[in-house]
């Protein structure tokens, strides 16, 4: 088992809408493509991805497979085991620094025992889950794709191109799939292997979520999660294997009725050359390093003088 990459855009046309796509010039494409998006309101998520051939693996996956973790059990016993590892990651999230994550949620009249504010709190400060960022700004997901990113040209095709994922989420299934941090999910005690009945969910962390990280980056980033509980399936294949399952099941014509997809999203493999026009671009629009990472030092810092200056010019 490893965690395996596209070797050819080609290949993605089987999982994603779209995935053969490559864009090379012209970067108002991108935004007029984009812009088209956010005219559904909140119907569409989105993720930024800075290799076109990596798959969407999320970090749990990532960890479990790359440590080789799988390998302490016999095959048939893997899901079990991964199921296993997530809820000790949670336990271990919960008792850490004598219990201050609990307290925390305590305090925000959240259950003690609601895995889902945990994998959430994790999520947010690096702790492998099993939860993929997306968001709801379409313009920051295309931020996390470039950040940080430097263009070498390659021999190998892929290697050029980063991408850039939409997920319309309005049909039946995926609105089947939503869970919301609500009054009841608040005071609910929601244990791991109750979250892992489901191969797939869409979690939407509100204000409640807001209040357990305190966090004014995560407000600006308007960002949920995807949840895959596959241990090694990444959440293309996680959603392919669904769809050809519920074909099966039911037939074509009740996926159909149900406004499914047979994808789990679309997908624009961009060129990196086109980053620095990108950045540029987003710049303008108020999306930079500044707006996702806020610097609290630099608020204190600019608060404090600008009331300094103003008390400065106050007229007598």
């Amino acid at each position: 088992m490893k965690l395996e990459e596209y070797s050819k855009i080609e290949e993605k046309e089987e999982f994603f809408q779209n995935g053969g796509v490559k864009i090379n010039h012209n970067i108002e494409k991108i935004f007029e493509e984009i812009k088209k998006y956010t005219e559904e309101g909140d119907s569409f998520i989105f993720r930024g991805c800075s290799e076109a051939k990596y798959r969407l693996y999320n970090s749990a996956q990532r960890l479990y497979i790359n440590q080789e973790l799988h390998k302490q059990v016999p095959s048939d016993s893997i899901s079990e085991h991964y199921k296993d590892f997530i809820t000790e990651l949670i336990k271990n999230c919960k008792n850490w620094n004598n219990g201050v994550v609990k307290r925390l949620l305590e305090n925000a009249g959240i259950n003690e025992n609601n895995s889902l504010a945990y994998l959430s709190y994790m999520q947010h400060y690096g702790v492998p889950t099993p939860f993929l960022d997306y968001s709801y700004n379409p313009y920051v997901a295309l931020f996390f794709a470039i950040d940080n990113l430097n263009y070498q040209a390659s021999d190998n095709e892929i290697d050029n191109y980063f991408s850039f994922y939409y997920t319309y989420t309005k049909a039946t299934m995926f609105e089947s799939w939503k869970f919301v941090f609500d009054k009841n999910l608040k005071t609910d005690e929601i244990s791991y292997e109750k979250i892992d009945e489901n191969d797939m969910s869409i979690i939407l962390p509100d204000d409640e979520f807001y209040q357990i990280v305190n966090s004014v980056n995560i407000i600006n980033q308007q960002g949920l999660f995807f949840y895959n509980n596959h241990p090694w399936y990444p959440l293309e294949r996680t959603y392919k294997e669904f769809v050809d399952f519920f074909i099966k099941e039911k037939g074509r014509e009740r996926f159909d009725e149900l406004l499914m997809h047979d994808t789990i999203s679309g997908c624009y493999n961009i060129h990196k050359s086109l980053i620095p026009a990108i950045k540029e671009k987003l710049n303008e629009m108020g999306i930079n390093k500044n707006y996702i990472y806020p610097d609290m030092n630099d608020f204190r810092q600019k608060v404090t003088n600008k009331g300094i200056l103003n008390s400065l010019t106050l007229k007598k």
